[in-house]
């Protein structure tokens, strides 16, 4: 039996291939994670005035803070003025693709330079965030750096 394509049957066969493509992109874009860049990101937008306060403090340090990324260890290069004048200081690593593998960590009395195991972090390219604050007010640098 032979059969024959009309144009009724290339009709039904066109929209049954569009209902399974239409099907299957929704299946697949359901799976994906859509996790927001924090959890009080509505919060933090009205903040926003705040970070924009602490980046133009900021701003003087953005240059005199280095990370090297070669070895075991990430060095991350304190300016001495820094090293003197601050009581704690926190590095945070922010990956965009997935907040799992997001790592705070936090250092008393920072020395030069800061030293950072790579063990925890899988390779990809994160944001550095080093923030502290100096005679009451908070400074933050950011930084992107890739990790191998």
């Amino acid at each position: 039996m032979k059969l024959k394509l009309n144009w009724g049957h290339a009709l039904i066969l066109f929209f049954l291939i569009f209902f399974i493509w239409v099907f299957s992109f929704v299946f697949f874009a359901m799976r994906q994670h859509d996790d927001l860049v924090t959890d009080d990101y509505y919060q933090q937008g009205a903040k926003y005035s705040d970070q924009i306060n602490i980046n133009r403090r900021s701003a003087p340090y953005q240059d005199s803070l280095e990370i090297n990324t070669s070895g075991k260890k990430i060095e991350i290069s304190l300016c001495k003025s820094l090293t003197t004048s601050v009581d704690s200081m926190q590095v945070y690593f922010f990956r965009s693709s997935d907040k799992a593998k997001d790592l705070r960590f936090g250092f008393s009395k920072p020395v030069s330079p800061l030293l950072i195991d790579k063990n925890g972090l899988v390779h990809g390219r994160y944001q550095v965030y080093i923030s502290w604050k100096e005679k009451g007010e908070k400074f933050m640098v950011n930084k992107t750096v890739d990790i191998e």
